[in-house]
Order: C-alpha cells, then structure tokens, then sequence
C-alpha cells in the first residue's frame, strides 16, 4: 500500500494524484483530527486545496504515524523541511526499515545542514537505493485542478525512480527520471532562495525587467555553485532545473516569492508567517547556504543567495541590497 506523509497543500495534491487510480487505496497521516475528520465526511482538505475531490472512500486516515508507516512499503514525505526530523524522528529508525520513501519536500533539515535525503540516509538509515526525490515544476494549487503537471523522479536507483513514475502516473501529469539526486535536491534549495528575492524585486516595483535579469543571473549564479561543489554535467534548460526555477519566482502560487513581496513592503517575518499559514522553506535554505559559503569560502561565489540572507537575518535594507545586485551582479 501507498502512505502519504502530512496535510498541506503539496501532500493533498500528490493524495489527488494517487487516487486518479481508480482501484487504488491511499494511507494518508493526517495530524490534526478536526481535518482528518472532515476529509472523512466531505472528500477535501478544508485547510490546503479544497477544490480537489478526494474519493474518501479509498481513504484510509490513522490517527497515528506508526500505523501509516507499519502499514505501507511506499512512503510519501511531504511535510515543511523545518518538521521532518521532528515529525519522522518520533518514530524508531528500525520502523523505515525496507521502506521506499519518496521525498516531495524541498527544503533544508534546519540546524542540521543537510538535504532531506541526507537526514533519511545517515539518520534514519534508509538505504540509498531506497530513497527518491519528485521535483516540479509543479504547483499543488493546479494539480488539485487537474491541469497540466510536470514532475521529475530522482533516484540513485532509476527502477525506484521510474517505479515512482509509474505509481504517479495519471493523465495530467509529465514525468521524467534522472539518478541526479543530489543536483536535483540542491537546484529546489536553492530556486527557493532566488524566488524570495524576485518577489522582493516584484514588492519594491522594479518590475518585470529587472525579474527576467534577475532569473537569467540566478541561473548563472546556480550553475557556478553546483558546479564549484560538485563537477556535472547537467544541463540547467531542462524542466526540473530551469522550469522549476521559473515557475517559483514567477507564480501566484509560490509562498517563497510572496515572502519576498511581503519583506519589501516592510512587514515583519512572524506576522508574514503568520498570515502564510505556511512556512516558506527559502528562508532556512538561506541560512543553510550562508553557513555552507562560510565553511568553504564560496561566499563571494553567491552574491544573490548573500542578500537574500541580509534581508532576512541581518535586517539589511532589500532596496539597497537590490540596487547593489543591479550595480555589480545583473
């Protein structure tokens, strides 16, 4: 069987994707009861993506984690990055034990460093062959509409990814698969981060030129990372890379770019955060790359991803770090 791994927006979107089998049964961890309850009786999410129908009669909600990973040999995980560890680590790591666990997060392990298949690896002791990382781009609000959907599948074992593949299919969604998992993981942290200053650039009324700029030294800024870090041969036009890229600094949708908008318009993290209801996982892959540049003096290598950490923990004024991006870096 099937599990699902959290309740918002993303994990009722891939639950959406997984019933579109008819004859399929989904396991699905629900934390907070008043929703579970109310998927039960009504068929959606009353919090995150209302408008997709969920046949909850192929549904089955546990009130416990346990139940949904004893239960399940394929596990989705699409919880924030900052819960990971706290919700997964409730339980022993002898319980993921021959478990695929399919990551949907995109985000960093905060305070611990690492990527969420990193975490899975060396802390719960999932094998690598049994991990696989699904990227966009890919916006849960038109996936729960059934609109057209791409999504790539990583893995270092590529019959898990083009198994997950086939686990997904239905006919809105594209997929493709690569063994790429570390390019694929560390291109979602860092877009995330680039997506908060195109919405900053958006917030302070730069306009569209200046974000098209943006994106196009964004990407160079990526490549000259990934490949300081790690020699690849990848090629960033490719959907999962530079679609995604685009499609989080562009969208209605992404919470990281409305952060952005919020920040230049002068208001306050906790009280964006608030009203977000939901956390934008670019604010701790900031952190993360600040202290990665820090340790290997690659700082000067990530002019965007620095201002980006100014604005949001150093309190540095955005329009002043952006007309210094416009100056030196765009």
């Amino acid at each position: 069987m099937i599990g699902v791994i959290g309740s918002g927006s993303w994990a009722t979107g891939i639950v959406k994707i997984l019933l579109e089998k008819a004859d399929r049964e989904v396991c699905w961890w629900v934390r907070n009861k008043e929703i579970r309850d109310s998927i039960k009786q009504k068929g959606y999410n009353p919090k995150h993506l209302p408008e997709a129908h969920l046949d909850s009669t192929r549904l089955i909600l546990p009130d416990t984690l346990g139940k949904v990973v004893e239960a399940c040999s394929d596990l989705f995980v699409a919880i924030p990055s900052a819960y990971v560890a706290e919700v997964l680590g409730t339980l022993p790591k002898e319980a993921y034990e021959g478990k695929n666990i399919i990551s949907a997060v995109k985000g960093v392990i905060p305070d611990k460093r690492v990527s969420v298949s990193v975490y899975l690896e060396k802390m719960l002791k999932v094998k690598r062959s049994r991990i696989c990382v699904i990227s966009g781009p890919t916006h849960a609000e038109e996936a729960g509409r059934g609109m057209p959907t791409f999504l790539t599948m990583a893995s270092t074992n590529l019959s898990l990814a083009i198994e997950v593949e086939q686990m997904m299919q239905c006919s809105y969604l594209h997929t493709s698969h690569t063994n790429d998992i570390w390019m694929l993981e560390r291109v979602g942290l860092l877009k995330n981060i680039y997506a908060i200053c195109a919405g900053i650039c958006q917030g302070l009324g730069y306009g569209d030129n200046l974000n098209a700029v943006m994106v196009s030294a964004a990407v160079r800024e990526l490549n000259k990372i990934a490949r300081s870090v790690e020699p690849t041969s990848i090629k960033f036009y490719e959907n999962c890379y530079l679609g995604d890229l685009m499609v989080t600094c562009w969208s209605r949708h992404s919470r990281n770019r409305r952060l952005g908008e919020e920040i230049a318009h002068g208001r306050k993290l906790d009280d964006i955060f608030k009203e977000m209801g939901m956390m934008a996982e670019g604010y701790f892959s900031a952190k993360n790359y600040h202290e990665l540049g820090m340790m290997t003096g690659k700082v000067d290598e990530m002019p965007i991803a620095e201002a980006v950490y100014r604005i949001l923990y150093e309190e540095s004024d955005p329009r002043t770090e952006i007309e210094y991006l416009i100056e030196h870096v765009f």
